[in-house]
């Protein structure tokens, strides 16, 4: 499977107006990989491990506990130091 890697708004024309910028301008062939994206992440089935997880107490403690949190300033180093 070949793989892409993000796209960034830098890579693409952008339109301004007012100063502001206000839209990008991509090729036929990024907005086809795009759109094949969008339309399997749209259509996607349920897997039975999402079914697990969303039931899962153990989970919803996590997600509970994380929302308790502060968020951080800089994620990316405090998880390269972990």
């Amino acid at each position: 499977m070949a793989q892409t890697g993000f796209w960034l708004r830098d890579q693409f024309p952008v339109v301004y107006e007012g100063g502001q910028p206000k839209a990008v301008l991509v090729d036929i062939a990024s907005f086809a990989q795009m759109e094949l994206i969008i339309d399997n992440l749209s259509n996607r089935e349920e897997e039975p491990e999402d079914a697990i997880l969303a039931a899962s107490e153990v989970v919803r403690g996590l997600v509970a506990r994380a929302k308790e949190e502060r968020a951080s300033y800089n994620w990316q180093q405090e998880l390269d130091d972990i």
